[in-house]
C-alpha cells in the first residue's frame, strides 16, 4: 500500500512565485505612477502660488502708483520689478526690501487709461494668470509691454 505524500511540487512552486512577482510588479508600478502624479500636482500648485504672489505684489503697488517707467528716478519712492532667470525680484527702494518669486517666465503689461492689465506665465507654461488693476493715481509713463530677461519696471508711488 502506497502512503500518500502531502506537499507541493516544483511546478506549483514556480507558478506561485511567478504569480506573486506579477502582483508585486503591478503594485510597484501603481505606486510609482502615483508618486509622479503627486510630484507634478505639487509643482503645479507651487507655480500657481508663485503666480498669485507675483500678482499680489503687482496689485498692491499698481493701485497706488502714479507713474510706470523703464527709467530710474532715484529721487522718488518706487518699487522695481525685475525678471531674471525665472525669478521675479520686487525691490522697494525706500526702505530697501527685496522679495523673490521663483518660476515666473513672463509678465505682460497693457495700460488702458487708468487700468493696468497683466498676464503672468509660469516657467513650465502650465499656468497663466490674468487680471487688471485700477491705478487710482496714474498720470503717465513709458512702461514696458512685458518683463523678460533683464527688463525693469519702476512703479513710482504716491
Amino acid at each position: 500500500m502506497l502512503k500518500s505524500k502531502k506537499g507541493i511540487t516544483l511546478v506549483e512552486l514556480i507558478i506561485s512565485v511567478a504569480f506573486t512577482s506579477i502582483i508585486i510588479a503591478a503594485s510597484c508600478s501603481v505606486m510609482f505612477l502615483g508618486e509622479d502624479f503627486f510630484k507634478s500636482g505639487t509643482k503645479s500648485a507651487m507655480n500657481q502660488q508663485n503666480a498669485a504672489l507675483a500678482e499680489d505684489y503687482i496689485r498692491r503697488y499698481a493701485a497706488v502708483a502714479f507713474k510706470l517707467s523703464e527709467k530710474s528716478d532715484k529721487s522718488k519712492d518706487c518699487v522695481v520689478f525685475t525678471l531674471n532667470n525665472n525669478v521675479l525680484n520686487i525691490e522697494r527702494t525706500l526702505p530697501k526690501d527685496t522679495v523673490k518669486v521663483d518660476e515666473i517666465d513672463d509678465i505682460q503689461f497693457k495700460i488702458e487709461n487708468n487700468l493696468l492689465k497683466y498676464t503672468i506665465e509660469s516657467k513650465d507654461k502650465t499656468y497663466k494668470l490674468s487680471g487688471a488693476v485700477i491705478m487710482n493715481n496714474f498720470e503717465t509713463g513709458d512702461a514696458p509691454a512685458s518683463l523678460k530677461g533683464d527688463n525693469k519696471l519702476y512703479m513710482y508711488l504716491s
